[in-house]
């Protein structure tokens, strides 16, 4: 999916739209926006004080979630750092 848009100098020019929309589906929380109020993920749900995270369950409803907006997410990769786990998502071209 691409998008054309004007930069701020005027110029034409065009984006992968599967990328943006990506980023604005995992970063925004589920019932955040009145006007989309069924757009998002649901932060609280694994990251409350009642639930233990647990990374393979969250990677399958963040895939979900892309899948259900649109976007075709093809696999997660997972870099594991000392106290932190970053989930890099690889998009279908």
């Amino acid at each position: 999916m691409m998008d054309i848009f004007i930069d701020s100098n005027g110029i034409l020019r065009n984006a992968d739209t599967s990328l943006y929309k990506a980023k604005n589906i995992l970063s925004t929380q589920i019932g955040s926006l009145a006007y989309a109020p069924e757009f998002g993920i649901d932060y609280d749900l694994f990251f409350g004080d009642d639930y233990e995270i647990q990374t393979e369950t969250f990677k399958s409803y963040a895939m979900s979630k892309l899948a259900e907006n649109g976007v075709n997410p093809q696999e997660i990769l997972t870099e594991k750092e000392t106290f932190e786990e970053i989930l890099n998502i690889k998009l279908e071209n």
